[in-house]
């Protein structure tokens, strides 16, 4: 059997190298593609082809070492597990000799993710191929002489001393700061030099991310968040490494300062297959059809809780037991859910769970005893059967669903899924066919609920975009069975998940349009190459941030000291910029509305009716370290190109620069940090004085009414440097948007 990697367009760049199918993943594909669980044979070629591009990617084995970092961004609940299950069987064949699962920052997750490797792997069943998968390995545990037992067969096949096969190893670590920690001290022990090693981060944007970014970003520190140094502890280990970010919300990712150790080098797009359905299905083309609003007297609030079930909730468990009970009838061997969501507390779920099984209860005994009682419930079912019948076009009567409604309330398994001693801790799927599942967080990322057909979730949204649709466990391969599907959302949540799914859609373009491509010229690409609709994409940065609300403000990075490496390379820009401009540009007192009398001042030279585009091109190249500061430039790029590309009515046609000082580095002690934050501009001189007593109009007043400009300047710090750092000035920048332009496309950051 020959299978041949084909790329999955023709016209992407190659990558770094081309890896080759061998034997164990043939017998994958085998497995994968044959039995009643089978992926179509064109879906799983798919697969293939794309893992084979993320593979490529990666650090060659052939080489001595090196490191890579490749972003894999999919849908929610698309296949994800089946791509880096692909992935690491193609790591295997072409000479990787370890790979490292980061499996969820929760034990029911990490599980969830482990059982599907082992029976994608053949782990399950005896094999040469692999090892058994080593757990949370650290220094003192049975596991490491095993592991070291193990390198040394594999190291011998590789080196052609025995015609044996041997098989590679798997390790298996939860994404937690501790258990990372050891087994990157475990590993560590290992003879590891010239070792292919793969590492697979599943949802990477959680935990994974330094946590202490933004407040870095406000007192100045260079701290780091206990997951994260974990795996840079991690990664230190292992000499010749690739570490693969596998999510379905890249948002935390894209948007890593360039300086992050974690900073994705490539992306690559996964392709959702056939019968998928997700946010364009849900909250594009069905939304209607599928998504019920309930109203916001359904909020569970603990301090003031609801008496009793809402209308609503009561209507979405009838609409999933006829759906089970016509499911029945049909005969078809499938599991079946329902998911409640209410509320991210634990103890709102004993209130719903209380209630789901009175409900069942009821219903049951009723319909059982006969007489007026049942034909209340039969009046209360009708309207239910009413709205599944519009999307079920083969549903059975309703005398016969009602009929076999009992028996499916009776055996329905209602369980909490939470952190409580009385919660179901693993959901065995196999041991009934019908679930009815009641959680908050951990129901949210991640997590797969088996054949779920209906979702009811009045809950506030989070501000931010990835947990928001993290949340949206009724994404996934429902085609077959989409008419059974119904999700219950307050007004604000459907709303936001119709804008999430626009957001969504543009940055999956925009990355796949780049693919093959280093991800550092990605922003570039972004910029200069959308149509923008929409240009602001406030969602996409997935954070909290508030839009400022009139135009002639001035905005500006908090943290432009940080890196020497971005420093420099500021520096440079900064001083090219002055080149460029310095034979023409003009004192800024001339301008109409400055006031600049000061005598022994540096001053401040302006150089107007610069062209938009060159504009762009040097806020794209300004190095920045943290990502509120990225953010914040590229929203203001964002909203440069759709001035050049489709400019609306008080958009500007040009640009200006001004150099503070005329990029002199200032003298005296400095200035501190936190001023600088809250206050980067010097005011007036004297402050409060008339007109004609005015020295100095203020450093705010240095920019041009009617065009977007770029205030630069040298500033000195009192500050001491970070440890292992100096400086005796910092290139600094500010940007103002002329008083016409639109308030909607700048974000303020405080």
């Amino acid at each position: 059997m020959t299978i041949t990697i084909t790329p999955t367009d023709a016209k992407t760049d190659r990558p770094k190298w081309r890896p080759q199918v061998g034997e164990f993943t043939t017998k994958f594909l085998e497995s994968r593609t044959t039995g009643p669980d089978a992926i179509p044979g064109p879906a799983m070629d798919t697969v293939l082809s794309e893992a084979g591009e993320v593979l490529g990617h990666c650090v060659p084995p052939y080489e001595p070492g090196g490191h890579a970092v490749v972003l894999v961004v999919g849908y929610v609940q698309s296949g994800k597990t089946l791509s880096f299950t692909t992935l690491a069987s193609l790591a295997r064949d072409n000479g990787f000799g370890v790979v490292i699962l980061l499996a969820g920052t929760t034990n029911n997750l990490k599980s969830q993710s482990q059982q599907r490797l082992e029976k994608d792997l053949g782990l399950d069943r005896l094999q040469r191929g692999w090892t058994e998968i080593f757990e949370n390995p650290d220094v003192t545990g049975p596991s490491l002489p095993n592991m070291r037992s193990a390198l040394k067969g594999w190291r011998r096949r590789q080196l052609g001393a025995t015609k044996e096969e041997k098989p590679a190893l798997v390790v298996s670590i939860l994404k937690h700061a501790r258990r990372i920690e050891s087994a990157a001290a475990a590993l560590a022990t290992l003879e590891l030099e010239g070792v292919p090693v793969l590492i697979i981060d599943d949802e990477s944007d959680q935990a994974s991310p330094n946590t202490q970014a933004r407040q870095n970003l406000q007192t100045g520190a260079t701290n780091q968040s206990p997951t994260y140094t974990s795996i840079l502890q991690l990664r230190a280990a292992l000499p010749h490494h690739s570490f693969v970010q596998y999510t379905a919300t890249p948002q935390a990712n894209l948007l890593l300062a360039t300086a992050d150790r974690l900073n994705p080098g490539f992306a690559k797009v996964l392709s959702s297959g056939a019968g998928y359905t997700g946010g364009k299905v849900f909250f594009q083309d069905r939304v209607d059809d599928l998504v019920r609003v309930v109203p916001n007297t359904s909020i569970f609030n603990p301090a003031q809780p609801l008496q009793e079930p809402p209308d609503d909730l009561q209507e979405a468990l009838r609409v999933f037991l006829l759906g089970i009970a016509d499911t029945n009838l049909k005969r078809l061997n499938e599991n079946r859910s329902m998911m409640v969501q209410a509320h991210q507390k634990t103890a709102p779920h004993k209130t719903y769970r209380r209630w789901i099984q009175a409900m069942l209860t009821e219903w049951q005994n009723g319909l059982d005893a006969g007489g007026a009682r049942a034909q209340e419930i039969l009046d209360d079912f009708k309207p239910a059967y009413v709205e599944l019948a519009r999307t079920v076009p083969d549903l059975h009567s309703f005398d016969d669903l009602m009929e076999n409604v009992p028996e499916r309330a009776e055996e329905l398994r209602v369980v909490e899924v939470n952190s409580t001693p009385q919660a179901e801790k693993l959901v065995k799927w196999t041991s009934a066919h019908n679930w009815l599942l009641i959680g908050g967080q951990k129901l949210d990322r991640g997590f797969t609920v088996a054949g779920l057909t209906v979702t009811y979730m009045p809950r506030q949204m989070s501000d931010n975009a990835d947990v928001l649709q993290q949340r949206a466990r009724f994404f996934g391969y429902r085609g077959s069975y989409i008419g059974y599907c119904r999700v219950y959302l307050l007004q604000a949540a459907r709303d936001a998940f119709v804008d999430y799914v626009d957001d969504e859609e543009f940055l999956r373009s925009s990355l796949q349009k780049h693919e093959g491509k280093p991800l550092s010229q990605w922003k570039r690409d972004f910029i200069l190459h959308q149509q923008f609709t929409h240009p602001t994409r406030a969602n996409v940065v997935g954070r909290r941030v508030r839009r400022n609300r009139a135009g002639g403000v001035w905005a500006w990075p908090k943290s432009m000291h940080l890196d020497r490496e971005a420093r420099e390379a500021n520096d440079k820009l900064f001083t090219d910029a002055f080149a460029r401009f310095q034979a023409t540009a003009v004192d800024a007192g001339s301008l109409p509305h400055v006031v600049d009398r000061r005598a022994t001042s540096d001053r401040h030279l302006v150089q107007t009716d610069v062209p938009l585009a060159e504009a762009l091109n040097f806020l794209m190249d300004v190095r920045l370290s943290t990502t509120e500061d990225s953010l914040l430039l590229n929203t203001a790029a964002i909203r440069l190109a759709q001035a050049m590309n489709a400019p609306t009515p008080g958009d500007p046609a040009s640009a200006a620069f001004v150099f503070m000082g005329g990029l002199r580095v200032p003298q005296g002690a400095g200035r501190q940090l936190s001023v600088v934050r809250r206050t980067l501009h010097a005011g007036m001189n004297p402050q409060g004085a008339k007109a004609g007593q005015i020295v100095y109009s203020g450093d705010s007043t240095i920019r041009s009414e009617t065009e977007f400009t770029i205030q630069l300047r040298m500033l000195g710090l009192s500050d001491p440097a970070p440890p292992g750092d100096s400086y005796s000035s910092v290139p600094w920048l500010a940007i103002s948007v002329a008083q016409g332009l639109s308030h909607d496309y700048f974000i303020d950051l405080d």
